[in-house]
């Protein structure tokens, strides 16, 4: 990563970035203490900002469980296994987007296209380029998720207030 690109990035992002702890017969507890809470601070910023209230443990246990526990994990129509072919990536969506962007700057369809095609140096040929808003454009597979995982966000949110005892 260059230096200007690390000079943006908030200080607990450094700490995401961490191996595993070291932990032995000879660890001292209060050590590992403190550098559990540094981690424990980033994995909660890294989760949209949480804070260490009550709230925010929650938030981060349901966050937590969705993602990772086979439990709460959901199947949508949109999953690779059920349509079969090829994973849809960011790359189509992302030419789809810049040759937008070129044409609302005025650009003619082709202008547009010449334009990505000199600036990706080759990457990226004209012809590509100025098919790329004729042909059928599905959003990336991660994306097609969204409003499913959006939905069961919203349904262990509610889950655990029934559930809670406060």
């Amino acid at each position: 990563m260059a230096d200007d690109e690390e000079d943006h990035l908030p200080a607990w992002a450094e700490v995401l970035g961490r191996g595993p702890m070291a932990v032995t017969e000879h660890t001292d507890e209060g050590e590992l203490a403190e550098e559990m809470a540094e981690r424990l601070d980033a994995l909660l910023r890294s989760h949209n900002g949480l804070e260490p209230t009550a709230d925010g443990w929650r938030q981060l246990a349901l966050e937590l469980a969705l993602k990772y526990e086979p439990l709460f994990q959901i199947q949508t129509p949109e999953d690779r296994e059920s349509l079969g072919g090829r994973p849809v990536g960011m790359g189509n969506f992302i030419l789809r987007s810049r040759m937008k962007a070129e044409m609302r700057k005025g650009k003619t369809q082709a202008e547009a296209a010449r334009t990505i095609a000199k600036e990706s140096k080759g990457k990226i040929t004209f012809k590509t380029a100025n098919s790329a808003l004729s042909r059928n454009a599905p959003a990336p597979d991660f994306m097609r998720r969204w409003p499913y995982e959006w939905k069961a966000d919203r349904a262990i949110r509610a889950a655990a207030k029934k559930l809670s005892q406060e």
